[in-house]
C-alpha cells in the first residue's frame, strides 16, 4: 500500500510540473485569415453628381491576413495585410448621366498597416482586441467606357492609410481560434484623370467599414 501511495504522489507531481510548463510556454503569436464585406461610407458611397467627391461605391469584398504578437496580457503589436474591392453603382450613374452604355469597373486597393493592439479578457476562452494602425496602400480607380470606347483609363497610385478596429478572439482549442469584428479603414489617394483632351488629378476619399470573420492559429 505504501508503494502504491508513493506512485500516486509521483504521478501527481509530474502532472503538476507539466501544467506549470504549459503555462510558462504560453504561445504569443496569432495568425488569421479574415474574409468579409467592406461597406463604403460618406463621400465614397455618395450618389450625388454635384458632389465632386462622390465615389458611387457599393458594398464589396475584402480579405485580411492578420498577425498579432502579445508582449503581455493586455498589449501587443498587430500587422495586417489587406485587399479591398468595391464595384460602382452603375445603374444609378447611367440614370443620372443619361448614358445607357456607360461602364465603370471597380475601385480597389491593397496595402499593409501596423500598430499597437490592446487586449482585454472576457473569459478564459474569449478576448477583445482593440487596434490603432497606420500604413500604406496602393489604390486603383475604375476605367470609364461608353459604347466600347475608353474615355478614361484606370490609374494606380499610393496613399497613406489609417485603420482602427475592435474584434473578438475565441479560443477553439488545439491552437485554433475564431475571430470576428469591425475595422474602419480610411485613405485619400489622388488619381490621374486623363481623357486624352483633359488631364488632371482628383482626390477620392475612401472610407470603409469592414465586417469580417475568420479562423486562425496560435503559435
Amino acid at each position: 500500500m505504501k508503494k502504491f501511495y508513493i506512485i500516486i504522489c509521483l504521478v501527481s507531481f509530474s502532472w503538476s510540473l507539466q501544467a506549470q510548463e504549459s503555462k510558462t510556454a504560453e504561445k504569443k503569436s496569432f495568425l488569421s485569415l479574415q474574409p468579409g464585406i467592406g461597406f463604403p461610407l460618406g463621400n465614397f458611397t455618395s450618389r450625388d453628381l454635384s458632389n465632386e467627391d462622390a465615389g458611387f461605391a457599393v458594398a464589396g469584398f475584402t480579405i485580411d491576413l492578420a498577425y498579432q504578437y502579445a508582449f503581455g496580457e493586455n498589449i501587443g503589436l498587430a500587422v495586417q495585410g489587406f485587399y479591398n474591392r468595391n464595384d460602382v453603382a452603375i445603374r444609378k450613374l447611367r440614370d443620372l448621366t443619361g448614358l445607357p452604355e456607360l461602364r465603370l469597373d471597380h475601385w480597389q486597393f491593397l496595402g499593409l498597416v501596423a500598430g499597437p493592439v490592446f487586449s482585454f479578457p472576457i473569459s478564459d476562452q474569449v478576448k477583445t482586441d482593440f487596434k490603432v494602425m497606420g500604413g500604406f496602400a496602393s489604390a486603383n480607380s475604375p476605367d470609364i467606357t461608353t459604347n466600347g470606347t475608353l474615355l478614361v483609363p484606370e490609374d494606380w497610385t499610393g496613399a497613406g492609410v489609417f485603420q482602427t478596429g475592435l474584434a473578438l478572439r475565441v479560443d477553439l482549442g488545439n491552437q485554433a481560434f475564431f475571430t470576428g469584428g469591425l475595422d474602419y479603414r480610411y485613405l485619400s489617394p489622388s488619381f490621374k484623370v486623363d481623357s486624352g483632351i483633359l488631364s488632371e488629378e482628383t482626390t477620392q476619399k475612401m472610407s470603409i467599414l469592414k465586417l469580417g470573420v475568420g479562423i486562425g492559429i496560435n503559435f
